[in-house]
């Protein structure tokens, strides 16, 4: 109940909030952050102390305005017990100024997954909802956070952090978490910003 109670809120959110920030900070425009980029990652994936996995992905996102943004992925992961497989991902996103350097962003996202075992295989189609803040804490340090929402063999609520520091205008080094009731990552990550 709990969980369901929390993706209604974070839904009413997502869907509210572009309007109420649109009536606070209306003389924000762009606080100017990258949605067009590139990355190379590395994650640790825990699921409920069950197995672990490896995964290394390429992932991308291009702005197709100053509020729409595409998504996508591709990962292989190398789990316990033999078990072993790829996930492909896509999605599209909304982004918009709060205030000076503070953004709201949500996104949604299709996920297929194949995963193959020692004594065969399986294969699910998810969605992966995100809804939070990215922020502009200094010149070279982003802070990203808030809620996911997860549906890929079973559902999944919890919570997601991103840090991002700016070794050029163009590359990022960054590193990401998530913690939620039934599967926990950590990564790193390098990006271009194109």
């Amino acid at each position: 109940m709990l969980k369901k109670t929390l993706l209604v809120s974070g839904i009413a959110l997502a869907v509210s909030a572009p309007a109420m920030a649109e009536q606070r900070t209306s003389s924000v425009r762009d606080n100017g952050l990258s949605y067009t980029y590139g990355q190379l990652a590395y994650d640790r994936w825990d699921f409920d102390g069950d197995w672990d996995a490896d995964a290394l992905s390429a992932e991308g996102s291009f702005g197709l305005d100053e509020h729409l943004f595409l998504r996508g992925a591709l990962r292989f992961y190398d789990g316990d017990y033999d078990i072993d497989g790829k996930q492909l991902s896509a999605g599209i996103g909304f982004h918009t100024p709060l205030q000076q350097r503070l953004d709201f962003v949500t996104s949604a996202d299709i996920i297929y997954d194949d995963r193959d075992y020692r004594v065969g295989d399986d294969d699910d189609v998810g969605f992966e909802i995100r809804g939070g803040v990215r922020h502009a804490t200094t010149e070279k340090v982003e802070l990203s956070g808030g809620l996911t929402y997860i549906d890929l063999y079973d559902d999944d609520l919890g919570v997601y952090g991103e840090g991002l520091f700016k070794v050029t205008p163009a590359v990022d080094l960054g590193a990401r978490v998530v913690v939620a009731s039934d599967r926990d990552s950590i990564g790193v990550f390098g990006r271009y910003n194109f």
